[in-house]
């Protein structure tokens, strides 16, 4: 008796868990889509040119070599200079070598942004699979209703109690439930396409099937969003790194302006003079540009402009952490209303049904509860689906990895409740 108890208390473990399994894993397919997906792969070669830079930028202060050959026509032979220079104190080398940091900064959440980007492009195009596999099914059953409908309609028009207008309107409305259900097909493969265009894998339409309800969400309090969104989210950061470089471009204009000091060592050869000159020494160069005047007025602007976009950034985070958490929450009552729908729609069903045989209702009567039963049921699958998409988006705002992001809204959709 005891060992029956346990095995009981499990069943019901087992069962969430095999129909899991069964489910298609968004957390795997988003792995592949980081090493598939062409627009993610175009994001990561942006961000190795922008690692190349910063290298570029911090080999300001390595030593520069030249060496050129020439014969000019006083020379009796070719002149043959070799000359290095190391730059020794120079302010706007220290400037570029400074603005290094935040662009490196920079190129890595903006590949963070893309990261995040994929993870939205993955859910939603699972959801459009989800979306037009439900529909078919839905569509399906309202077809066999219909059918179900047209035999009663059929039956009661040859016992002399229903009406050929009865049975035309069920006809209409089966053929256009037909022509719907061509219409999902159509929609379910080229969702499939879409999802294989970001993974590289064709996944299977059974895998994304969804269950009768969902439950609530563990909604954090708004200002916990809104406080690592705009301490750690990557639009925010970028904006930050963004007025970083911009005020290190006034510094490197006003550096310009100060003196430049690089020890040089030069070795030249004229073949015919057999004339052989070695220098060691120290340059000092003061460039005076008056075009470098006018340079610091749009870089300061640029200042201006970096600062507005952070304050700008930095208020539609919160508009937007706030709008998320305000859907995630009507999401979770709206999604209750519409099981309690679903449940009243069936019953209309059943009782139409019922007063059409008494002779109470009519087909009509009868079409349109089917109608608004298949209705609400396709109407509660696009509800759970947005909020999967909200509940998304809503961690990805507050810098949440976008793996664990994917892995939470997955969680969501597929687990039986």
């Amino acid at each position: 008796m005891r060992i029956l108890k346990k095995v009981l208390v499990a069943l019901p473990t087992a069962v969430a868990m095999m129909n899991h399994a069964f489910s298609q894993n968004l957390p795997l397919d988003f792995e592949k889509s980081l090493v598939f997906d062409p627009t993610f792969q175009s994001a990561k070669a942006d961000y190795e040119v922008g690692q190349r830079n910063v290298k570029q930028a911090r080999s300001v202060f390595f030593p520069e070599a030249t060496f050129s050959t020439q014969r000019l026509a006083t020379d009796t032979g070719n002149r043959t200079t070799f000359t290095v220079s190391q730059p020794l104190l120079d302010a706007q080398r220290w400037m570029i070598l400074g603005q290094a940091a935040p662009q490196q900064l920079l190129a890595e959440v903006n590949l963070q942004g893309k990261r995040q980007d994929l993870a939205t492009r993955l859910v939603k195009a699972a959801n459009a699979i989800i979306l037009a596999n439900e529909n078919i099914k839905l569509n399906g059953a309202k077809m066999e209703a219909l059918d179900q409908q047209a035999l009663a309609a059929k039956r009661k028009q040859e016992l002399g109690q229903g009406t050929i207008t009865d049975l035309r309107d069920i006809e209409v409305k089966a053929s256009q439930a037909k022509a719907q259900q061509l219409t999902f097909k159509t929609q379910l493969q080229n969702a499939l396409k879409a999802y294989e265009a970001i993974t590289g894998v064709l996944p299977q339409a059974s895998n994304f099937v969804l269950p009768t309800t969902h439950g609530s969400y563990g909604l954090r309090p708004l200002a916990d969003y809104t406080q690592v969104a705009l301490s750690a989210g990557p639009n925010v950061l970028a904006a930050r790194y963004n007025v970083e470089i911009a005020e290190y471009e006034v510094k490197k204009i006003k550096a310009s302006f100060l003196p430049a000091v690089t020890a040089q060592y030069s070795y030249s050869k004229t073949t015919g003079a057999a004339t052989v000159n070695n220098y060691v020494g120290v340059g000092l160069s003061v460039p005076l540009k008056a075009g470098t005047l006018y340079g610091m007025d749009a870089a300061q602007a640029g200042v201006v402009k970096a600062q507005e976009s952070l304050r700008e950034t930095e208020s539609k985070v919160r508009l937007e952490a706030d709008r998320l958490a305000a859907l995630v929450a009507t999401g979770i009552e709206a999604l209750r209303i519409q099981r309690e729908a679903i449940a009243s729609a069936e019953l209309s069903v059943e009782a139409n049904r019922q007063s059409y045989q008494g002779g109470v209702r009519t087909a009509v009567d009868v079409i349109n509860a089917i109608q608004t039963s298949y209705q609400v049921k396709s109407e509660y699958f696009t509800l759970a689906t947005t909020q999967s998409e909200n509940i998304l988006n809503l961690i990805l705002l507050a810098a949440t990895d976008p793996k664990d992001a994917v892995t939470e809204t997955y969680r969501y959709l597929f687990a039986k409740q």
